[in-house]
């Protein structure tokens, strides 16, 4: 399934307007245009705006670990730090390190299970950092679904 198709089975991203692509090695990029739908009292990107854009980032990588619907992935647990204002687009880019990703493969292959964790990194128009996140996922038998 393409990125766009994920996307459009989440309905809770619709007033985000999320924008995917999936860069060379597997990375995942977003962009979320500026737009009221995401921005806070001030006129600025919401922290939950901003949150959600680097978390569907990060889900696309980690369920893109193991191929086809034959996971679906947990969110258990992330560390995030806001590093300045967003006042733009927002362009989010997650990835999962080659190596955590085969160790991932190999666990759920054997065992049908597996955690993965996928580092994530938005940025302004300018190229600037906005936020920096660690998502920890847990992979499990099923249909997928991020």
């Amino acid at each position: 399934m393409d990125l766009a198709g994920i996307l459009d089975r989440i309905p809770y991203l619709r007033v985000h307007h999320l924008e995917a692509r999936e860069d060379p090695g597997g990375a995942v990029t977003l962009r979320m245009p500026l737009s009221e739908t995401v921005t806070n009292h001030v006129g600025i990107v919401h922290a939950g705006a901003l949150f959600t854009a680097a978390e569907t980032a990060a889900g696309v990588a980690a369920w893109r670990v193991i191929a086809g619907d034959r996971a679906f992935v947990l969110l258990r647990g992330a560390t995030v730090r806001y590093t300045r204002r967003a006042e733009g687009d927002v362009v989010a880019r997650a990835s999962v390190d080659s190596a955590i990703a085969g160790v991932a493969r190999g666990a759920f292959d054997e065992a049908g299970r597996a955690d993965v964790t996928v580092e994530v990194n938005a940025t302004d128009p300018a190229g600037e950092t906005v936020f920096e996140g660690s998502f920890d996922y847990a992979l499990r038998p099923g249909r997928a679904s991020t």
